[in-house]
């Protein structure tokens, strides 16, 4: 195949006919490329191990399941996918529930005919094409003004909105090494797990930090989190998914364990390792031990989620490097590697911050409210190695 020649979309056929099948394929073979199977239990199978398919297309009388609850179960396995349904007049209503349930893009009578077969298929395939160009506007859209507020609300809580950011990029690195299929839903329940804490009293937002024991008025404050986070979420559309993920996080776990809430319950383990990695480092240990208590402390942690965290943290290691910059010197791109304070110490920043314009921008809003520099003359921060390289050879 010529490497420039678009591929064809990938269709999964169900039907316990060999025969339909073999007729199936012939029609459409020049349009698509198309797999089949006689039973549910095979096409998921096949769904799971050569997809992602474009489109699905199952007959309704099938063997131990019908096809409507076949396509269900694909739906929720992959929701861009174009399910269609192949029915006789007998099994009409049934059919048609299906499509008002929203598990059936599509009706195919049988007999079909073999052009409107092919009309189909196309127009499964711009179906998938349409939600999938909305899927990513949405994503780029949300995720851009999610960066934002976590950002601003950095200035205002950077304790809580510091580790925010240190949890959202460590636990996106992580699910993108696993091949996680939806980084943003890990990043943007990562980013709104600390939401709740610009509920606290600012005395007490300290000891909620590290962990302390609370006073019973602030216990109680604590245990309200998870509802005012789910509070704050209900308002904004498409983030059903990470509302699931801070409920398994902070609520209960047990519900998700589910076969159809797999991706949230392994977004969950995602997000739940990162968060225990940055308590561990902000009480004061290094990654090694902090690697070392989630690979056997008291909580179990999901091995292939501390694996993928600690295959993150050595190549950080040999990408970054410290150094020592003046505050004229910082670069957008550089990371914090110490906490930086005023000469009050009150807490502007904590260790892991990532250096931004809106950073940089709010260092020298505080410079200008000064008659000299309250930070200090020279700060920590991590740098890549290419960078100092760099550096260095000029």
């Amino acid at each position: 195949m010529n490497p420039e020649t678009p591929s064809l979309p990938r269709v999964l056929f169900v039907d316990d006919q060999a025969e339909v099948l073999e007729n199936l394929q012939i029609h459409v073979s020049e349009i698509c490329e198309p797999m089949v199977a006689q039973t549910a239990e095979k096409g998921l199978e096949i769904f799971k191990e050569h997809g992602p398919f474009t489109i699905v297309v199952s007959d309704q009388a099938l063997p131990g399941m019908n096809g409507a609850d076949f396509l269900a179960m694909v739906n929720r396995r992959d929701p861009y996918c174009s399910t269609m349904l192949l029915t006789g007049h007998g099994a009409y209503s049934d059919a048609m529930q299906a499509v008002n349930d929203g598990h059936v893009f599509r009706l195919l009578d049988k007999p079909y005919s073999p052009k409107a077969l092919r009309d189909a298929i196309q127009a499964g395939v711009r179906q998938r094409q349409l939600l999938e160009s909305e899927k990513i506007l949405l994503q780029e859209t949300l995720v851009g003004a999610v960066n934002a507020l976590t950002e601003t609300l950095a200035t205002v809580k950077p304790l809580f909105f510091g580790r925010a950011q240190r949890v959202k990029r460590l636990a996106g690195e992580m699910a993108r090494y696993l091949n996680f299929p939806h980084v943003w839903q890990v990043e943007t329940a990562a980013a709104f797990s600390q939401l709740a804490s610009i509920t606290l009293p600012e005395e007490e937002a300290e000891n909620v930090f590290q962990r302390k024991r609370l006073v019973p008025k602030v216990e109680k404050l604590v245990r309200k989190f998870p509802e005012v986070i789910d509070h704050l979420l209900s308002n904004i559309p498409r983030l059903e998914e990470v509302r699931e993920i801070l409920d398994c996080l902070m609520v209960n776990e047990g519900p998700y364990q589910a076969d159809d809430k797999t991706l949230v319950f392994q977004a969950y383990e995602i997000l739940r390792a990162a968060l225990e990695y940055d308590y561990i480092e902000t009480e004061g240990h290094d990654s090694e031990i902090a690697l070392a208590t989630l690979k056997g402390g008291k909580k179990a942690f999901q091995p292939e989620a501390v694996e993928a965290m600690s295959q993150l943290l050595h190549k950080s290691k040999t990408r970054y490097l410290v150094q020592e910059l003046s505050m004229n010197d910082l670069e957008v791109g550089m990371r914090l590697a110490q906490d930086l304070k005023l000469e009050t110490e009150m807490l502007v920043a904590p260790k892991g911050t990532d250096i931004s314009r809106h950073f940089l921008q709010v260092l020298h809003n505080y410079e200008s409210c000064y008659e000299r520099s309250p930070f200090p003359r020279l700060i920590k921060v991590f740098v890549k190695e290419t960078e100092k390289e760099n550096d260095s050879k000029g």
